[in-house]
């Protein structure tokens, strides 16, 4: 009895939709404290909001940090290959998140102080305790950062709270599916008839999915837009900001110095060479590889799904024709 009520429940509609959405929530934050336990900090993934570290870092970047011991940092004088930190400031509007690259490693009275500087303007910051040290910078992923910050201003988490009060109730609604399943099984599910022509569905989803997926590839190799951003700038009062594909952003560092690009898997790194010396970038997660991965298994996988439907499609011999050509061959 409580079995069948356990399958009756499970068929049930909104029950589906409760448990994705819980399964989702639940993924969300293992995801989340899976990562600051990985990493050892409280914030393992921050969004860049200024441009004082232009042009190895950009607005919209999403960087990784990891905790790193104070006696473990490698500070370079010269700002060009000392290790790029996340440090706590206080200021008159709260606790502020900085970034910037370390210049100096100081001991006073048993306290470690460290020296920070800004890439972009090459200005020292105040010293600052060890104690205000959130961790390193270790890579950064280009684009997503963008989302966090568009929804850091009050208003636009309204926004955000809407969209997903209308998604939520979309999910809820009954799906009257059973009878337009019935009806239509019988009938071809991916050809319509527009006059002479017939449109195969299955046909304008797998050239959209590869338009799609190509046109990513290109737009993050050579690709620039500029938009506002409500959620950028020092204050997060917005401004007008620009991303780059992987080569438009070496033709941006070389408005900086000479750009010099590495590339491995999944990953790139711009570093710039200046008169003073090279100053070294952090590892980019490569989209362009990412999309072109997703492009070629899900061509993999529709060419398998045609194969395997032809195949199975072949007339089989019927049981009279196997009788005959027995017979003639005796």
């Amino acid at each position: 009895m409580a079995v069948e009520t356990i399958k009756k429940l499970w068929k049930n509609e909104y029950f589906q939709t409760a448990i994705t959405v819980a399964l989702l929530f639940l993924i969300v934050l293992g995801l989340y404290y899976g990562a600051q336990a990985a990493l050892g900090t409280p914030y393992p993934a921050l969004a860049v909001a200024s441009d004082s570290m232009f042009p190895t870092l950009n607005i919209g970047d999403l960087i990784i940090v990891q905790k790193i011991d104070p006696t473990q940092i490698n500070a370079d004088p010269s700002g060009l290959t000392g290790d790029i930190l996340v440090y706590r400031k206080r200021t008159t509007y709260g606790e502020e998140l900085i970034v910037h690259r370390a210049v100096k490693i100081e001991n006073i009275s048993g306290q470690i102080y460290i020296t920070t500087r800004s890439d972009k303007y090459g200005s020292n910051d105040v010293p600052w305790s060890s104690s205000q040290l959130v961790g390193k910078v270790i890579a950064r992923i280009p684009f997503i950062g963008h989302l966090p910050l568009f929804f850091h201003s009050q208003e636009n988490v309204y926004i955000l709270f809407i969209a997903f009060l209308i998604i939520l109730i979309i999910l809820l609604l009954p799906l009257d599916s059973d009878k337009e399943t019935k009806s239509t099984e019988n009938k071809p599910k991916t050809t319509e008839k527009r006059g002479r022509f017939k449109i195969n569905l299955n046909h304008v989803f797998y050239i959209t999915i590869n338009v799609i997926l190509i046109s990513l590839i290109i737009f993050s190799l050579w690709g620039q837009y500029t938009f506002w951003q409500p959620g950028a700038g020092s204050n997060r009062r917005g401004e007008w900001v620009t991303i780059y594909g992987m080569y438009a952003d070496v033709q941006f560092h070389e408005n900086f110095g000479e750009a010099q690009l590495s590339q491995s898997l999944l990953a790139y790194k711009i570093d710039c060479r200046l008169s003073t010396g090279t100053r070294l970038g952090v590892p980019t997660f490569a989209w362009y590889q990412f999309f072109i991965i997703i492009l070629v298994l899900f061509n993999v996988w529709k060419i398998y799904g045609f194969w395997k439907g032809k195949v199975l499609e072949k007339p089989r011999q019927r049981p009279y024709e196997v009788a005959t050509s027995t017979l003639n061959t005796l």
